[in-house]
């Protein structure tokens, strides 16, 4: 007998269809619906001698799961029926992600996955089965990571925006905006050099009105020197540079808000 390591995708439409329809699967747009892809033992048949037609078995092949890394995760208590979310980067590993998040009475809750780049998923997930420990399992190829399941802990009580909004500076303008649709491209968002000045562009033209932030905080501290440049119409070119190599967070929001894929993790080249 012997066996052979090789990269295949299976296609699990027959078999997925014979699965209850259910909550606490990954939902959304997945550029790997249509199958599972990674790498599988092939396992011929030992026989020398078959007396009926050969079988051949395929499993998942052992993965590094260690090398997943978990960002963003939160680290202290969150509100009930508030939406968290994390990023899971592959670090080269390749294959699936099974990601289930189990509420405080063993019940399932709805989990959405997001690929924002080739190395990099969003998770998100509404708590909304009240207080208590909410258990976030995590698996790579079957491979379950190393530490999972991750602990979320949710305390009951009611928003503060309320509060936050009364205590504001009377005469404060009232922006009206959302952050979801501001866009942002660019080298300077994915790839990172000590050499030379890093740029990217945030279009926030379809985002209503409001104020740009960018902050990037590295293994020293805050970036040596970060420039947001208006272009006009909501149109801003952000060049920034670095000194030190290792890794660093940037930090984009429109307003109070996140732009899609903020906090960005960067690493010097």
């Amino acid at each position: 007998m012997f066996k052979a390591s090789q990269e295949m995708r299976l296609n699990t439409n027959a078999a997925a269809s014979l699965c209850p329809s259910g909550s606490g699967g990954i939902e959304g747009p997945s550029a790997e619906k249509e199958g599972i892809f990674g790498r599988y033992q092939r396992t011929p048949d030992a026989d020398a001698y078959p007396t009926e037609p050969p079988r051949v078995f395929i499993a998942p092949e052992l993965t590094h799961a260690g090398r997943v890394q978990l960002l963003h995760f939160p680290s202290g208590a969150v509100r009930i029926n508030s939406s968290v979310s994390f990023i899971l980067k592959r670090n080269g590993v390749k294959g699936n992600f099974d990601v289930r998040v189990e509420g405080p009475s063993g019940q399932l809750e709805a989990v959405q996955q997001q690929q924002l780049d080739p190395e990099r998923f969003q998770i998100d997930c509404q708590l909304s089965s009240g207080a208590g420990l909410y258990k976030v399992h995590v698996k790579c190829n079957s491979v379950i990571l190393p530490r999972s399941p991750f602990i979320i802990v949710a305390i009951a009580g009611a928003p503060e925006a309320t509060e936050t909004k009364s205590s504001s500076p009377a005469g404060l303008p009232i922006f009206q905006s959302d952050a979801s649709k501001v866009q942002s491209r660019g080298l300077g968002l994915s790839h990172m050099s000590c050499l030379e000045r890093n740029e990217f562009t945030v279009d926030c033209s379809q985002a209503g009105s409001n104020m740009l932030f960018v902050a990037i905080l590295g293994p020293r501290g805050p970036c040596d020197e970060v420039l947001v440049k208006h272009l006009g119409r909501n149109v801003h070119r952000v060049t920034y540079r670095v000194s030190d190599p290792g890794d660093y967070i940037l930090v984009a929001k429109w307003g109070e808000q996140h732009i899609p894929g903020s906090p960005f993790s960067l690493a010097t080249e």
